[in-house]
């Protein structure tokens, strides 16, 4: 926080000294179109929705920037802060940078969206208003906020017409109609998870036929297909109904691979549109990747049968099911082909051939889907995994450097005063005398060191390590010393080896100071000074 409140002081500094030094050169102001300030271009609603998926922290600075240098209104601001907060895909570093538990930046994202929401501005730009109320259906639907998502759906598919139907009263093309169903699906899926399945269901099945029955079918309208399918695929497999999700996942696939194959006859003015081929790639990539997930998971739920050979016929039966309504014509030749298969299952080793190849393609795909998963779990548990180590590393270093004590004070005391020391107070004495003058950089120093340099007995040195000092040992204490003294290296020699490092700091064996190191900081050497 106190790194942002720098930043804008350098900001309104900055743009003070500017106003100062045109009014002092006696320069007239120029309009927007002869002179653009060069702030205009860096701190701009723009830039911060560019990185805030990554860095929300640097796209907060920027709305705030922009607030100030008046490229943004305070309203505005407050609903891409609110986006920030519940959308960015760094949650967990948003909630530790709001100092609270687990799901504190969706809270604060839903709090400043509801306060804007009765904004007076809001009620006059619905296009405005529309993208809040999205940023607040999508935090109800993350929090499980099974109300209050259908609350917000039904204001969403409201403003959806109402600003649809602005412009078609103005001449303009709208799609409006395509976000109200988009939303429509969003209050299906919600009133299925509140317990009204059959308004839901029918809710759903009523979206997804009229997307897919438009005569203009572009990309708002194949990215409205896909949100919804996804939100029935959803309801069916929270209630165990996995194989009527077979259909749905297989018909995002061919949708996603025919907008693949043909992208120009997709293009539209929609806001969701992809920028570029490369942002086309990463989105088909995305969504195909979450429908073989589907499929993979329907196949590994239907997995509990005796027999593979079962198990598939038992698939393709039901899928033929479920997909009845839309594609009769593939039912019926599908189910002539089964009966047809039957009645040839007196040819024995004809049959017998069928099957072991139809085995071992469920077997490939199965495997395949089974590895994107594990592939998918394993990039994201790495990513997480390094978040923590980075933030972990960070603590360590700010907790370490906070409280070491000063290592450059010198404390004198006489044999006397050592003599009638308590044992806590003796501990302090030989720590601080240890560290000031490093006697522990010397792999040779240790137990017997201690003694003979403190003039004590073997008995005192053991009391004054157990009772007066959180070690226990004077081998534990030596340690210790050296696992800081190799942090502090860590950290401020970045040209020093490992090697040099363990040596330095009085390890004469690197695979001892490696594996002291992890001990005490669940991080090798490498990976901390990685971190």
């Amino acid at each position: 926080m106190a790194h942002e409140e720098r930043n804008r002081l350098h900001i309104i500094l900055l743009y003070v000294a500017m106003l100062t030094l045109m009014g002092c050169t006696g320069k007239k102001s120029q309009t927007a179109a002869e002179s653009v300030p060069p702030w205009d271009t860096v701190y701009t609603q723009q830039a911060a929705m560019a990185v805030y998926g990554y860095q929300p922290e640097r796209a907060l600075q920027i709305i705030d920037s922009a607030v100030i240098v008046g490229n943004l209104s305070e309203v505005r601001a407050d609903v891409e802060r609110a986006r920030i907060y519940s959308k960015t895909q760094m949650k967990a570093r948003m909630d530790s940078v709001l100092g609270g538990p687990k799901g504190t930046s969706l809270d604060s994202g839903r709090v400043i969206g509801e306060r804007v929401l009765g904004h007076d501005s809001l009620k006059l730009d619905l296009n405005l208003r529309q993208q809040l109320l999205e940023v607040l259906v999508y935090t109800a639907r993350m929090q499980q906020d099974t109300l209050k998502w259908m609350q917000r759906s039904r204001e969403l598919i409201d403003v959806c017409r109402r600003e649809g139907a602005e412009r078609l009263r103005v001449g303009e093309h709208s799609s409006g109609m395509t976000e109200a169903l988009r939303t429509e699906a969003e209050l299906g899926a919600a009133r299925c998870y509140a317990g009204q399945a059959e308004q839901g269901m029918a809710t759903l099945d009523s979206v997804i036929a009229v997307l897919g029955t438009m005569p203009e079918f572009k990309f708002n309208e194949l990215d409205a297909f896909i949100i919804a399918s996804k939100r029935k695929i959803g309801v069916l497999s929270s209630t165990g109904r996995y194989v009527e999700t077979l259909p749905l996942a297989r018909r995002i696939i061919e949708r996603l691979e025919d907008y693949e194959a043909h992208p120009d006859q997709y293009a539209d003015d929609s806001k969701r549109v992809p920028a570029d081929s490369a942002c086309r790639a990463s989105y088909i990539n995305f969504y195909r990747t979450q429908a073989q997930g589907y499929i993979s998971a329907a196949y590994t739920a239907l997995g509990q049968y005796s027999s593979m050979t079962e198990a598939y016929l038992q698939i393709e039966r039901s899928v033929t099911a479920a997909t009845a309504r839309e594609h009769i014509a593939r039912y019926n030749a599908l189910e002539q082909r089964m009966q047809r298969q039957e009645a040839e299952a007196r040819a024995e080793r004809e049959q017998a051939r069928a099957d072991n190849i139809r085995l071992q393609a469920i077997g490939i795909l199965v495997i395949a889907l089974l590895a994107i998963g594990f592939a998918v779990i394993l990039f994201r548990k790495n990513r997480d995994i390094r978040q923590k180590n980075r933030v972990l590393a960070q603590q360590l270093v700010e907790f370490y450097d906070n409280t070491r004590p000063n290592e450059k004070e010198e404390v004198k005391v006489n044999s006397e005063e050592l003599d009638s020391m308590s044992p806590e107070d003796l501990y302090q004495h030989i720590r601080a005398e240890v560290i000031r003058l490093q006697l522990y950089t010397d792999p040779g120093f240790g137990r017997q060191s201690i003694i003979e340099r403190f003039h004590l007995t073997k008995d005192v040195a053991s009391r004054v390590f157990s009772q007066g000092s959180e070690h226990g040992s004077i081998s534990s204490f030596i340690t210790d010393c050296r696992l800081d003294h190799a942090r502090r290296l860590l950290v401020s020699r970045p040209d020093m080896s490992i090697g040099d490092i363990a040596a330095a700091s009085g390890f004469g064996v690197r695979t001892t100071f490696t594996r002291s190191f992890k001990a005490k900081y669940g991080l090798t050497p490498t990976e901390f000074r990685e971190q």
